[in-house]
């Protein structure tokens, strides 16, 4: 299967479509002016769940019949049974009537063979009886009669359970998977760096990740277990009551265990040939995605927690899971679920070729239908353990608890109400990154005022990013101590103490959201959002470039892989829909245009509940006329509050800082002025100069840095 980026065209089902660039989120304007003037194939479109199907006007897409695969049982210890009573409760809760009835479905579905059996027996013994000669035709008739009614009510609620089945089961697996996918945003979307960074946790949150471990396809094993174990007790019962009381016939009961044939079997899966391509367009799905992927992914931990974005993805998944209701999320790779098949007429005919031998055959069949059923409970039964493991991962999972301490105390405390900026006070910090064999910070002692333009400068890897990390909190330090307005930082709740610091990291995650999305991340409720916007990106110097991209603000600059090929596809075939895969593409942004749209986030995010202001290189992409330009609005803006820079780039922002930190090799090298570290000329004095030759020597000969 041949995998493409792709779009999301919107379209209704049936209609005709000649999708070209213009009909994707992410085509250029400028491309829409242009004449097409080359033919481009048209399309005949099916919805299926959250899927929009594409297929050639000459094709027609084939159905076939699907087996669904095996599956994992679990091992009956006191412990699992109290986490399968947990987990089915849960299951019951997202739609008690609806997952009775798929259970129920199942259950009926299962005792098909044994049904199928006592009617072939029934039919059987009437043709003994009516060869015999022994019983008047009329009451051969009748019971003939009853039989056949029997057998078509047997076939008409086999059906009737196989839709109620298909049904229900799309539904089930689709709220159970989204209410455990909620609950694992909501866990890892709370957990620090350092928790997040242990390798045990670490795999178990890879372990619920994966499909064989997510929560829908534990449920599906589960209940195929009870199917299969409900029929295998109703074969037994059959053969007991059918089969036991002839004592001629007891030896060969023996059968179905001491020479096993398995019939009828087919592959685990039977893929579809169809050619054609499929598109994910729901978007209450894709929106699901995309936060289920800031919440849980590390690359973003560092914006989540520091905007403290818990609530908010928490709020917006289960808004989307509302949208999205119970509408299909299965793969269109596996074909649908037909009303009535083929397959179904085979039920019908099963039995004609019995009225030719009567004992043996009843004992045959029940061979048969015991050796399938045996085999596949002991199939089932074999994997036991990983079905064990899958569940008690899960809650494991879902039982993490971050790994900081809340404080009991809301920031700013009463005596600090009034204050504008943040005093910040390092004692004696040492902090080491969790299984790193060296410390980064070593008895690290500085004292920024409220209100004061702190530089933090050094060389590439001596630990000046950390130290915003720990006022962020996103790590407790590990010994020494951080005051926040002269009281220690573990004191203070941490969501309000979050809420009051603005930072803008060195490695800025962009989510996989619409640039607007992007930019209100920062303050997802503004006012005015459209009007904070535009301000927020001119400040930034983002409003501009953003302007000129294919939807504006809408534009998602790096959209999720939305569509793919069908698996009957070749070479030949995925040409005529490349125009579908590049509907939606990734827009190419340089260093400095991804730093402005972080700078804007930043700005967004500015309050007047903002106290301290963090920039950890800032201006790292941008040339040095950018680089003055955004420091002097950065200052501007500041007002009171508490400002820190992060930077290995000594230049502009240090001839105006209050206080500038050296650090090297993790700890406080030099503290003081420009002026006063010049005056001394210690560390700082020789990289300031070593830094102001390499300038004078660009100026010389023209180039830029």
């Amino acid at each position: 299967m041949s995998k493409s980026k792709a779009g999301t065209p919107r379209s209704e089902e049936g209609r005709e479509t000649q999708p070209v660039v213009s009909e994707s989120e992410n085509h250029l304007k400028s491309e829409e002016k242009k004449p097409n003037t080359q033919p481009s194939p048209t399309f005949r479109e099916k919805k299926r769940g959250i899927w929009t199907l594409y297929y050639p006007l000459t094709y027609a897409p084939k159905t076939s019949f699907v087996l669904l695969g095996l599956w994992e049982s679990i091992s009956p210890t006191a412990t699992i049974l109290c986490v399968w009573w947990r987990f089915f409760s849960e299951v019951f809760s997202v739609g008690p009537c609806i997952v009775s009835v798929y259970i129920a479905s199942l259950v009926i579905s299962s005792t098909l063979p044994s049904i199928k059996l006592k009617n072939d027996s029934n039919i059987l013994g009437l043709v003994e009886v009516a060869l015999a000669g022994k019983t008047e035709h009329t009451i051969v008739i009748a019971k003939f009669r009853r039989v056949f009614i029997e057998y078509i009510a047997t076939l008409t609620a086999v059906w009737i359970s196989n839709i109620l089945r298909e049904y229900s089961s799309a539904i089930v697996e689709q709220r159970v998977s989204s209410h455990f996918e909620r609950q694992i945003l909501a866990v890892q979307s709370r957990l620090e760096l350092g928790v997040f960074q242990d390798p045990k946790i670490d795999a178990g949150l890879r372990s619920v990740k994966r499909d064989t471990s997510k929560a829908s396809t534990t449920l599906s094993s589960l209940l195929k277990m009870l199917s299969a174990a409900t029929e295998l007790i109703a074969l037994v019962s059959i053969l007991k009551t059918e089969f036991l009381s002839h004592d001629d016939l007891n030896w060969l009961s023996l059968w179905p265990i001491a020479y096993p044939i398995l019939l009828g079997l087919r592959g685990l899966v039977q893929m579809g040939d169809e050619v054609g391509y499929g598109m994910i367009t729901n978007q209450n799905w894709l929106r699901m995605q995309a936060l289920y992927k800031i919440g849980t992914e590390d690359k973003y931990k560092q914006e989540t927690l520091g905007s403290g974005l818990e609530d908010y993805l928490d709020t917006e998944y289960a808004r989307a899971m509302s949208g999205l209701g119970d509408i299909s999320t299965e793969d269109p790779w596996y074909p649908e679920q037909t009303w009535f098949s083929l397959d179904d007429l085979g039920l019908l005919f099963d039995s004609l070729p019995l009225v030719f031998l009567s004992a043996v055959l009843k004992i045959q069949q029940t061979n048969i239908a015991m050796q399938m059923a045996a085999r596949t409970m002991i199939r089932r039964l074999k994997r036991v353990s990983n079905l064990s493991y899958n569940i008690t991962t899960l809650y494991e999972v879902l039982s993490f608890q971050p790994g900081i301490v809340d404080g009991h105390v809301s920031y700013p405390d009463e005596a600090h109400a009034e204050k504008k900026g943040m005093a910040i006070e390092f004692k004696n910090v040492e902090f080491g990154y969790p299984m790193a064999p060296n410390k980064v910070l070593k008895k690290m002692s500085f004292k920024v005022g409220p209100g004061q333009l702190c530089v933090i400068v050094g060389e590439n890897g001596c630990g000046k990013s950390t130290t915003i990390n720990l006022v962020n909190r996103l790590y407790d330090c590990d010994s020494g101590d951080i005051y926040i307005d002269g009281r220690s930082i573990r004191e203070y709740k941490v969501s309000t103490l979050r809420a009051a610091v603005n930072v803008m990291y060195q490695s800025y995650a962009y989510f996989p959201l619409t640039i607007k999305e992007n930019l209100l991340m920062g303050n997802p409720s503004p006012v005015d959002a459209e009007k904070c916007l535009e301000n927020a990106t001119k400040l930034g110097g983002a409003y501009d470039f953003i302007q000129q991209l294919p939807l504006g603000f809408e534009t998602n600059l790096e959209p999720m892989e939305t569509g793919w090929t069908l698996p009957g596809c070749s070479m030949a075939d995925c040409e005529q829909f490349k125009s579908l895969a590049a509907a939606e593409k990734q827009v190419e942004l340089s260093g400095g245009q991804w730093q402005r749209l972080a700078l804007s986030r930043s700005f967004m995010k500015n309050s007047e509940n903002t106290r301290l202001l963090c920039y950890d290189e800032p201006s790292a992409s941008l040339d040095p006329k950018a680089e003055v330009a955004m420091f002097e609005r950065l200052r501007s803006l500041r007002g009171e509050k508490t400002m820190i820079f992060v930077t290995h780039r000594f230049g502009h922002l240090t001839k105006h800082a209050d206080l500038i930190v050296y650090i090297g090799n993790g700890e406080v090298a030099e503290l003081g002025t420009h002026k006063s570290l010049l005056a001394k000329g210690g560390e700082y004095a020789k990289m300031y100069n070593l830094q102001s030759e390499a300038f004078a020597d660009v100026g010389e000969t023209g180039l830029v840095e």
